[in-house]
């Protein structure tokens, strides 16, 4: 078996940190309003209106955001009719900026210009919506009802590497997306549309939420859609992040050699919940060999509960990992996954990469967790390779999920990315069926014991129904214990007594 480290080439990832925050947290914080105070209503109108006077009236609006913006004060909402805005916008105060609607208006700047840094590399930041204020955190920015559109400024404001161009930025700040598109992120000069989307360092992103050192970024997300981005859906980063994310839809661009686009990247987060959201079509064809897309990929976060998506057709569609050799290690766990539907995960690597059993196509991968970990009652089908896996993980439960028409259904062994085997791990109640190789499979290496399979109903796989390579004083002579499993008769196990 060949390690997951070395096959997934995620090295090429974006390596940054973000954090999101609960919904009930922002909402909470919106309403810690002084008893009867009003907020300021602030009024813009792109077609009818003047940049003068105080924007106070709905009948001699503003004409542009970013002059209401430096009207509005602390706690004010802005209320933007139908309209494409040309602007770029930095928000430095607490404010809610209000559209008519994600289809009717519009904020797309034909240029920007460089109006923050990433904390963490100082790489520049070329937002189209910039949310930091350098001496304090932001709190209480929301933004509602509009569309953020990249195409214009992303074909003409850069020519290399080395920035970066967020849809939307939040540094050091906190608040509420709600009914927000963002859409065409991309670095794509116009005598060149392609040049630049291969980047690594400098990428195109629909959001991005990041927390210096001592600073806190607090921000929920809801009924937002992201798609044509260049390397990140939405990504979030830092100790200090805390990010929410229900009801969002993130779609990358399908099967692309440019990039191995990640659909939902974290990465040392303090808090990170996601419910009810769907990411899909993010997976790499590129030829320089072996690098998966991700659809929800999870770095060394804090704690972490995922329940009731739908992740489907990203090389990997789940893919969490422990490693201190990507940085930024703070206390991890527990996470948690329940009740989602993970499928269609793809190969559409090169050869020899796109055959089962070498490297791309898993439901869900835990790997080198030692925090507690629990995945409950997911179901994880007609994924290329594995349903779920775990690689070197330590006290892991994997309980109640279905794993359908997979290659193998279940995977338990190692190496990981920074842990060689898996042990201690419980895998119980699990449905397991119709599998193209094994329906649960124990690998083996030479320190792998202890991990019990106990309860599950595994029925009509093609090679295995149960397989154990491991070897020791368990069960049958392996490292590991069964019991009370039941396998389709007739079957085909190894070795014997494992159901």
């Amino acid at each position: 078996m060949v390690s997951k480290a070395l096959k997934r080439g995620f090295g090429t990832t974006i390596t940054r940190s973000i954090a999101v925050v609960t919904l009930a947290a922002v909402f909470v914080a919106i309403a810690n309003q002084p008893a009867g105070a009003r907020p300021s209503a602030l009024h813009v109108n792109g077609a009818s209106g003047h940049d003068r006077g105080n924007c106070l009236s709905s009948i001699a609006p503003c004409a542009t955001i970013s002059y209401a913006l430096s009207q509005a004060p602390a706690g004010a909402r802005i209320r933007v009719a139908a309209g494409t805005y040309h602007e770029q916008l930095n928000i430095t105060k607490s404010v809610t900026i209000i559209g008519k609607s994600p289809k009717t208006t519009t904020i797309e700047p034909t240029t920007v210009v460089q109006n923050d840094v990433e904390p963490d590399s100082t790489t520049p930041q070329f937002a189209i919506v910039d949310v930091h204020n350098p001496s304090q955190n932001v709190t209480n920015v929301n933004i509602e009802n509009l569309t953020v559109n990249g195409a214009a400024a992303g074909a003409s404001s850069f020519n290399s590497c080395s920035d970066n161009f967020p849809g939307v930025y939040y540094h050091n700040a906190s608040g509420l997306l709600k009914r927000v598109h963002v859409i065409n992120v991309e670095e794509a000069p116009a005598l060149n549309p392609t040049g630049l989307f291969g980047c690594q360092t400098g990428v195109g992103m629909g959001v991005l939420v990041h927390a210096d050192s001592g600073f806190a970024s607090n921000v929920a997300m809801k009924y937002v859609t992201i798609n044509k981005y260049q390397k990140g859906g939405i990504l979030c980063f830092d100790l200090g992040t805390v990010c929410s994310l229900g009801h969002v839809v993130v779609t990358g661009i399908g099967p692309t050699s440019l990039t191995a686009q990640n659909g939902v990247q974290i990465w040392g987060t303090g808090s990170f919940s996601f419910v009810h959201s769907k990411v899909s079509q993010n997976t790499y064809s590129g030829p320089s060999g072996p690098a998966s897309a991700v659809g929800l990929f999870i770095i060394n976060a804090g704690r972490v509960s995922v329940r009731n998506n739908t992740v489907m057709a990203n090389d990997v569609d789940v893919y969490a990992v422990e490693d201190a050799a990507y940085g930024l290690v703070a206390p991890k766990g527990p996470w948690s996954f329940l009740g989602n539907t993970l499928s269609n995960a793809t190969d559409d690597a090169p050869s020899p990469w796109n055959v089962e059993g070498q490297g791309y196509g898993d439901g869900l991968d835990i790997d080198s967790a030692s925090n507690p970990v629990t995945i409950s009652g997911n179901m994880s089908k007609s994924n290329f390779e594995y349903g779920i896996a775990l690689f070197g993980t330590t006290g892991v439960t994997v309980s109640d999920n279905g794993a359908n028409s997979n290659y193998d259904g279940i995977y338990v062994g190692g190496p990981g990315s920074a842990v060689s085997s898996s042990t201690g791990n419980m895998i119980t109640g699990n449905r397991v069926f119709f599998n193209h190789n094994d329906g649960i499979l124990a690998d083996a290496t030479a320190s792998e014991s202890g991990n019990t399979f106990n309860l599950n109903a595994v029925h009509h796989n093609s090679t295995f129904e149960a397989q154990d390579r491991s070897t020791g004083g368990g069960t049958a002579g392996t490292a590991n214990t069964w019991t009370g499993n039941l396998c389709g008769s007739p079957h085909t196990v190894s070795p014997a007594n494992v159901c």
